[in-house]
């Protein structure tokens, strides 16, 4: 029973990590833009983004990551194949996840928005690789 509840927390908190990437990645693309720094009504909306990736996309990612490693240890998948290449695209979004936070972060505080590569199909088509890996289990 205990594992199932894990198994359905770990879902739900990988759907607010990834939505959260998703609206990041949206709003990250659109201030790139911008032809200059925000403006004060951008700026409270970019506050406001950073506030929700600090207090729900973050605590989510952390949240996912134990679980993942709670229900990977509890059915003994430690050295599968799939496991290795689903444990790569999630370390692969972890760091993603911190490059987009960091350049909310500098947004919100002001700086003119950097012309970095749009993350959006990363952050689409990783999510979607996992979830297959995990149903198929493939090797």
């Amino acid at each position: 029973m205990a594992y199932l509840l894990v198994k359905a927390l770990h879902i739900a908190l990988m759907l607010f990590w990834v939505a959260g990437m998703v609206v990041q990645a949206f709003v990250l693309a659109a201030a790139a833009k911008l032809p200059g720094p925000a403006l004060p009504q951008e700026l409270a909306w970019l506050r406001l983004l950073r506030k929700g990736e600090r207090l729900l996309t973050t605590p989510a990612m952390v949240g996912a990551l134990a679980s993942g490693v709670y229900l990977a240890s509890s059915a003994g998948w430690f050295g599968s194949g799939w496991l290795s290449a689903k444990l790569a695209l999630v370390l692969l979004l972890a760091a993603v996840h911190g490059m987009q936070a960091g350049r909310l972060r500098r947004l919100a505080e002001g700086a003119a928005a950097a012309r970095g590569a749009n993350l959006l199909p990363l952050v689409v088509i990783a999510p979607v690789l996992i979830i297959v890996l995990v149903a198929v289990k493939p090797f």
